[in-house]
């Protein structure tokens, strides 16, 4: 596999640091914007098994609070993540690198633990905890589940999307 392009100022970065915001505030609806159609399905099966309704039942929730699923769909997601990143007062202080594009239709950003204040810093003043991996979907890059498991393994960083229960 050859090298990702690093890209700065891509839609990535701005997407993750919304993504972490959203997580770090509790804002499914934020969340779950962000998601894309896969994450979205795996969550909504496993609030059908967890929940034991029919899978068509648990489809199709909707982007806004009015569904009354949303919160429950990404609770499991957002309680893996608070706990992969060390604590909910944790995950609003990472830092978002410049994106790394895989190819056309996949990037991931790596998020910078202990970020502080300084806001440009040099690839050899820090090191990644986690990956956060993107697909390009409906003309707009949204976090995917399989592949940041997939590319966090291949670099071998934790999930930043932990282990859902």
């Amino acid at each position: 596999m050859k090298a990702p392009r690093i890209q700065f100022e891509h839609p990535t970065q701005i997407a993750a640091s919304t993504f972490l915001r959203a997580v770090s505030e509790n804002d499914g609806a934020a969340m779950w914007e962000k998601l894309s159609r896969e994450t979205r399905g795996l969550l909504e099966g496993l609030y059908a098994a967890r929940s034991a309704v029919a899978l068509q039942h648990a489809a199709g929730v909707a982007p806004s609070d009015e569904d009354a699923r949303l919160a429950e769909v990404v609770a499991p997601l957002r309680v893996s993540i608070i706990t992969a990143l060390g604590g909910a007062e944790r995950v609003g202080g990472f830092g978002v690198s410049g994106a790394r594009v895989v190819d056309r239709a996949t990037a991931y950003v790596l998020l910078l633990p202990d970020f502080g204040d300084e806001r440009i810093v040099t690839e050899s003043d820090w090191r990644p905890s986690h990956l956060l991996a993107f697909v390009y979907e409906s003309r707009e890059w949204l976090i995917d589940l399989g592949r940041t498991a997939e590319l966090s393994s291949d670099a071998e960083l934790p999930s930043p999307l932990g282990v859902m229960r």
